[in-house]
C-alpha cells in the first residue's frame, strides 16, 4: 500500500489551479467611499481632534501671548524644521502660529466659538445620529462671531483685545 501510485483523481485539482483566474478589484465609487461608517467615523475623530487642538492652542496662547506673539510675526518659517525658534504654546510652534491667526489677524475671544462648531459636527459624525443641530450652531456660530467680536471691541478697545477684524487697531 505504501507503494502505491496516485491515481488521476488526485491529480486533477493540481490542474484546475492553473486553470483559475485571476480575482478583479471591485470598482469603488466615491459615492460608496462618502456613504460608508468608517468615512463617517473617521471624519468625525479627526474634527473632534481638531475641536480639542485648536481649544487647547486658543488657551494657551492666551497666557503665552506676550511671549510669543514676536515670534509668530515671522510667519509659518517658524513651522520649518530647522527653524530654532521655541515657543511656550503648549502646542508648541503650530499651535502659537495658529492661535495667533485666529486670535490677532482673526475673531478674537470670538474664536472659541470654532471650537465649539468642530465638536459638534465631530459628534454627530462620530455617532452618525443628529445630536446636535449643525444648521443651528452654525447661524449660532457666525451670529456670535460677529456679536462678540464687536462687543469685545467696544468694551475694550486695546489692542490686544480687538484683533484682525477690529482684533488689531485698523489706525495704526
Amino acid at each position: 500500500m505504501a507503494n502505491r501510485l496516485k491515481s488521476k483523481k488526485s491529480q486533477a485539482p493540481a490542474a484546475e489551479k492553473q486553470k483559475l483566474k485571476p480575482e478583479k478589484d471591485p470598482q469603488v465609487t466615491v459615492k460608496q467611499i462618502v456613504k460608508d461608517e468608517r468615512t463617517h467615523k473617521i471624519t468625525g475623530a479627526v474634527f473632534l481632534l481638531l475641536a480639542v487642538f485648536l481649544f487647547i492652542a486658543f488657551t494657551s496662547y492666551l497666557f503665552t501671548w506676550k511671549e510669543d506673539q514676536d515670534k509668530v510675526f515671522h510667519g509659518a518659517s517658524i513651522l520649518l524644521p530647522s527653524s530654532e525658534v521655541k515657543v511656550a504654546n503648549l502646542l508648541g510652534n503650530l499651535g502659537a502660529l495658529i492661535a495667533h491667526q485666529f486670535f490677532y489677524k482673526g475673531f478674537g475671544l470670538a474664536s472659541y466659538l470654532f471650537c465649539s462648531f468642530f465638536f459638534i459636527v465631530g459628534v454627530n459624525l462620530l455617532f452618525k445620529r443628529k445630536v446636535f443641530s449643525i444648521g443651528r450652531n452654525l447661524r449660532y456660530v457666525l451670529a456670535g462671531l460677529i456679536f462678540f467680536f464687536r462687543l469685545s471691541c467696544f468694551c475694550h478697545p486695546w489692542e490686544w483685545i480687538c484683533l484682525g477684524w477690529g482684533g488689531r487697531r485698523h489706525d495704526q
